[in-house]
C-alpha cells in the first residue's frame, strides 16, 4: 500500500473545504475584536451558495460559508466592510455594523473569464502606494483555464509532513498584482497548517506574470485572493 496525494484547482474542491476545520487566523494582538456579524449567502434565484468566502478587508479575518449558504465573522471595529467572493460570481464588498443581520445576494459573472481571472479581491494597503479591490479589468493569469491547471500541476508539491498526517484543506492566499503584472506582498489569510500554507505561498509566489488590471484603461495594483484546494487520495 503506499499513498499519494494531488493538488486540485477547481471550483468543486473550494466548495467542499468545511470552514469549521480550519478556523481563522487570530487577529494581531494590536486589533481588538469587538464583535460578530452573522449573515446568509444567496443566489438571485435565493438558493443558499455554500463556500462564499468572506474576508474582513484591512485584517486577516476570514471565513467561509457553510453548506447552508450561512456564515459568522468576527469584526475588528463596530462598522467593518466585508468583501464576499465566489467562484463565477461577481466579487460583492458590503459595509456592516456590529450585530447587524446580512442577507447577501450574490450574482453570476456573465463574461467569459477564467477561474483565475474570477477570484475574490480585497484591499492590503502598502505604505505610500495605492491598492484597489476593484478595476474595470480584473488581473487574470496568462493564457487560457488550461494553461492555469496546467501550471499548478506541473509546479504542485504535496508537503511531506501533509502527507504523513494524510491532511488535506483549502488555503486562502492573498497578493496583490501590481500595473506590470507581478506579484507581490502574497499572504496567507486561511490556512490549513503541516506545510500546505507554505506550499500554497510557494505556488502563489512562482507565477508567471499576470494581466495587469486596469482602471479607465490605465494599469493599477490591484489586490486578489485565490483558493488553493489540497485533495489528498489514498491508492492501494
Amino acid at each position: 500500500m503506499f499513498f499519494f496525494a494531488t493538488l486540485i484547482w477547481c471550483a468543486s474542491q473550494a466548495l467542499a473545504f468545511n470552514p469549521a476545520a480550519y478556523p481563522a487566523p487570530p487577529s494581531p494582538s494590536s486589533e481588538l475584536v469587538t464583535s460578530t456579524v452573522a449573515g446568509k449567502v444567496t443566489n438571485p434565484a435565493g438558493e443558499p451558495l455554500p463556500g462564499v468566502v468572506v474576508l474582513v478587508q484591512g485584517t486577516t479575518q476570514a471565513t467561509s460559508t457553510n453548506a447552508a449558504g450561512e456564515f459568522l465573522v468576527q469584526l475588528s471595529n463596530s462598522k467593518s466592510m466585508l468583501l464576499f467572493s465566489y467562484q463565477g460570481y461577481r466579487d460583492k464588498v458590503l459595509e456592516v455594523a456590529s450585530g447587524d443581520p446580512l442577507q447577501v445576494q450574490m450574482h453570476p459573472v456573465t463574461s467569459s473569464l477564467t477561474s483565475a481571472s474570477l477570484a475574490g479581491s480585497t484591499v492590503l494597503a502598502e505604505p505610500n502606494s495605492e491598492v484597489l479591490n476593484y478595476s474595470d479589468e480584473l488581473p487574470k493569469f496568462p493564457g487560457d483555464e488550461a494553461a492555469y491547471r496546467a501550471f499548478m500541476r506541473q509546479n504542485a508539491k504535496y508537503p511531506k509532513q501533509a502527507l504523513e498526517h494524510q491532511v488535506q484543506g483549502t488555503v486562502f492566499v492573498s497578493f496583490v498584482v501590481d500595473e506590470q503584472g507581478r506579484i507581490t506582498d502574497a499572504k496567507v489569510v486561511k490556512g490549513c497548517g503541516y506545510g500546505l500554507d507554505e506550499e500554497a505561498l510557494r505556488l502563489i509566489r512562482i507565477m508567471p506574470w499576470w494581466s495587469p488590471g486596469k482602471m479607465a484603461g490605465k494599469p493599477v495594483r490591484v489586490s486578489r485572493v485565490l483558493p488553493v484546494p489540497f485533495a489528498y487520495q489514498e491508492k492501494r
